[in-house]
């Protein structure tokens, strides 16, 4: 999937972890942020796809191969590879706990942890954001990776099912911002039906995850291919008939507007 629909779902996703955690507004944004951040985070690896990359990391690390090269390779460091496991948001969450205890002077094991303790909604925002990423992008096409490197350091790749096409799936999008707002609302009501605005969250979310699932499971079109494929423009223009037949004319219209006005995918 896009970008943009990656770190909408970490938002989701940190809306209801900011539910859980019932505390201030200035944290619940943080928690927020964390689960957008984890959302987007994993398509860093696509960094070698940059212009100067050749010319500034690859130059710098002495790399053999080009950007274009390490992007649709199978090197550990390419595209839907380590940095698309589960280990990796784990080794970042380490590395980062590591750091601030060092940053902070918080030596004593026992100061650690209670330092820890306040960091354990943005970082279990972080981590279901970053899981989530992975998740969605099973659904979409093989093409030359064959799905995501769930399990590194293993070889085997996960995914590749071709149910959804890369990109242009608005009925998604609308979906992740359904929970994204109703969640938001949910946090409006007051402390003392805690209880229910937690069971309400996690409902909705776990509705929206359904729908996501029942929607990238009735797609009439098989995006499905290995390797590189000459009816890439052939599956996108599938793709945004099916956005058209599912949500009418006019919102689809609305939608494919503001993917025009978006220098990303959409």
């Amino acid at each position: 999937m896009d970008i943009i629909s990656h770190t909408l779902t970490g938002v989701a996703v940190g809306t209801v972890v900011a539910t859980i955690s019932n505390s201030s507004w200035k944290n619940k944004a943080l928690i927020i942020l964390s689960g957008g951040f984890g959302g987007t985070l994993p398509d860093l690896d696509a960094i070698s796809l940059w212009s100067k990359f050749d010319s500034t990391i690859g130059a710098l690390f002495g790399l053999s191969h080009s950007g274009k090269e390490i992007y649709f390779g199978k090197f550990w460091y390419s595209h839907h590879a380590a940095f698309h496991s589960l280990i990796a948001p784990i080794i970042l969450i380490l590395i980062y706990t590591l750091a601030n205890v060092i940053l902070r002077g918080k030596l004593k094991c026992s100061n650690a942890l209670v330092n820890a303790k306040s960091k354990w909604f943005p970082t279990i925002a972080f981590f279901l954001g970053f899981l989530l990423h992975l998740l969605e992008d099973m659904p979409t096409p093989a093409s030359v990776w064959g799905g995501v490197n769930l399990y590194f350091p293993s070889n085997n790749y996960v995914g590749g099912f071709g149910n959804i096409w890369w990109w242009n799936n608005y009925d998604l999008v609308l979906i992740i911002l359904s929970v994204i707002v109703i969640n938001l609302l949910i946090n409006i009501i007051p402390v003392r039906f805690y209880k229910m605005k937690i069971i309400s969250s996690i409902s909705f979310f776990a509705l929206g995850v359904t729908l996501f699932l029942i929607q990238i499971n009735v797609r009439t079109v098989d995006f499905s291919y290995t390797g590189h494929t000459t009816n890439y423009a052939m599956f996108e223009s599938q793709s945004k008939a099916i956005q058209k037949e599912i949500l009418g004319d006019k919102i689809f219209q609305i939608m494919t507007t503001i993917d025009n006005k978006i220098p990303l995918n959409f």
